[in-house]
């Protein structure tokens, strides 16, 4: 072979070889743009869900048990406290409902916990981490806010006197004898203020040991929470709420002394949500609606 047509043929091999270089890179930039392109959607969609998930639930929620919202109460203190085997917690009621909307609102699952009264009112049960917070028909008071914090109000309560309808009693000037009253509440503190010198109060640590209580003839009647007294004479027709006492009182959900600031923010924001929007009224209704 000549050296002209030796040369001509090495040019050829040449640019042949960088013509398919050329299309070898061409072939990289594509696959890798497409790479790019499908971690980049994967990427905004994790992003999508993570912001989902944080409006659901507040990532500067401090908790007892993660992704749940875990709450003590004392039941059975009916309409506000049932146990109720049926419920995914074991418990139901206006408070439970309530506590329920408002941990759903949160992105929670609601866990609860039966406790006694005493341990609600003094904080113990939140400090000790048995709970996030506490829910019990429990009335707001200067006391108790000396040693807990509480909610925005959820409920407007009154005190009542409930007696046998054939007892012949008919207001609280007329009590002689045993008078139960549970310990720790509000109509303990209203009954020692305002019985007459005629009435024994009797206290007792749990709201169902005052029916037992009366229900053997040990106590003349029942100073309580106005909605337990008439809930427990709807059931039973030889009881009688015979006066009522306007004390001004409202509930609120607990917790422990400045320990979580961002949880009551959390549940006083989803309590404001539900009364703008009406499910307040809806639970509030199927409990208490005159109709």
């Amino acid at each position: 072979m000549s050296l002209a047509r030796a040369l001509r043929v090495l040019a050829a091999a040449m640019i042949l070889a960088l013509a398919l270089a050329a299309c070898s890179s061409d072939d990289s930039t594509e696959t890798d743009d497409a790479s790019g392109s499908a971690t980049s959607t994967a990427d905004e969609a994790a992003g999508d869900d993570e912001e989902a998930a944080e409006e659901a639930a507040p990532a500067d929620l401090t908790l007892v048990s993660e992704g749940n919202l875990t709450v003590c109460t004392e039941a059975p203190y009916a309409p506000f406290e049932v146990e109720d085997p049926d419920s995914d917690t074991g418990f139901g009621g206006f408070d439970i409902d309530i506590v329920d909307e408002v941990a759903t609102r949160l992105g929670l699952e609601l866990a609860v916990i039966n406790t006694g009264f005493d341990a609600l009112t003094s904080g113990t049960a939140m400090a000790s981490g048995t709970c996030d917070m506490a829910i019990s028909a429990m009335t707001i008071t200067e006391e108790r806010e000396e040693n807990i914090d509480f909610s925005d109000p959820y409920y407007n309560a009154a005190q009542s006197l409930m007696v046998p309808a054939d007892s012949g009693i008919t207001a609280l000037a007329d009590v002689e004898g045993r008078l139960g009253v549970q310990s720790g509440t509000t109509g303990e503190a209203y009954a020692t203020e305002n019985a007459p010198d005629t009435a024994e109060l009797v206290a007792f640590d749990a709201g169902a040991d005052l029916f037992t209580a009366l229900a053997a003839n040990d106590i003349v009647g029942i100073l309580q929470d106005l909605p337990v007294n008439i809930d427990r004479a709807q059931q039973d027709d030889s009881l009688s709420v015979v006066e009522t006492y306007e004390t001004d009182e409202e509930y609120g959900m607990a917790f422990e002394q400045d320990a979580n600031p961002e949880l009551i923010e959390a549940i006083n924001g989803a309590l404001s949500a539900m009364r703008e929007d009406g499910t307040y009224d809806t639970i509030y209704d199927s409990y208490f609606s005159e109709s």
